[in-house]
């Protein structure tokens, strides 16, 4: 199914909304509208359910359970039947080419991927941008958005089963050497001070250990954590043990509630009298 051509999309005022900088420097021109809504045309009318193409959005997850919800398929690779996916895009340059479009993108990393394995998602809203009237210059470019497929692609022989960044955190926690002093698990995000600290996290954040890439490391997956401040009356009402656990440094009572199926773990706390 191909989607349906769009019909001047943007005015000047509609167009300003995301370009405020452009228009307060180089100000916004029919010129720059003009540009915008031609490229809306051929992006739109050129995008189908079935095909992935160049501009179009993608899920992607890694095969480390790494998400990412904003991907975006950059070029084809016709000789070998592979599309190009950058993970973390900035918002990419668009060029007319061959009745449809090429980019220019930064950012990463990049894969390559067989369009067959994609599962088209749903319809979505994709960033493009190209120099305004104004030229290259210094912020000189015009932002605008147009409709375009959001595909889902999982690498596959995940390394972790189900467990993906987009509802669980990962760290890759080293353990300390007999020789050496310090924390006994220690990552850049996180450290623990002994076993019974380990287990204890474990224990409030559902995790699960895998083995790391080394003797001394492992993989933890757990829920993320959120805190709520309460007043006493809705303490009181929290049908929760009250337990201690160190929060910046400091030991406090908290109430510990997990949501099972968002993977989240919530500390209720009493909400300090000059908060």
């Amino acid at each position: 199914m191909l989607q349906q051509m769009a019909k001047d999309k943007y005015s000047i005022e509609t167009l300003r909304e995301l370009n405020v900088s452009y228009d307060r420097e180089h100000w916004l021109t029919q010129d720059d509208v003009d540009m915008a809504n031609n490229y809306v045309q051929l992006i739109e009318r050129t995008r189908s359910e079935i095909t992935p193409q160049v501009g179009d959005r993608v899920v992607y997850v890694t095969e480390y359970g790494d998400y990412y919800g904003h991907a975006l398929i950059d070029h084809i690779h016709r000789d070998e039947e592979r599309l190009s996916v950058c993970e973390r895009p900035y918002v990419p340059f668009v060029l007319k080419e061959d009745g449809s479009i090429r980019l220019s993108v930064s950012g990463g990393a990049f894969h390559r991927v067989n369009p067959k394995d994609m599962k088209f998602l749903k319809w979505t809203e994709g960033a493009f941008k190209d120099w305004g009237s104004c030229g290259a210059c210094a912020n000189g470019s015009v932002t605008f958005l147009a409709r375009v497929p959001l595909w889902f692609y999982a690498e596959p022989n995940p390394t972790y089963g189900n467990y993906t960044t987009e509802t669980y955190r990962k760290f890759y926690l080293n353990k300390r050497m007999d020789t050496e002093e310090g924390n006994l698990y220690q990552s850049f995000d996180i450290a623990f001070r002994d076993e019974t600290d380990f287990r204890q996290f474990l224990e409030d954040y559902e995790g699960t250990v895998f083995k790391g890439n080394w003797a001394n490391q492992i993989v933890v997956w757990c829920f993320r954590h959120e805190n709520r401040f309460i007043t006493q009356d809705e303490w009181n009402r929290i049908d929760e043990p009250a337990v201690e656990r160190r929060l910046n440094f400091y030991p406090e009572q908290v109430k510990i509630v997990k949501d099972m199926e968002q993977h989240i773990t919530y500390f209720y706390r009493i909400k300090p009298q000059n908060f």
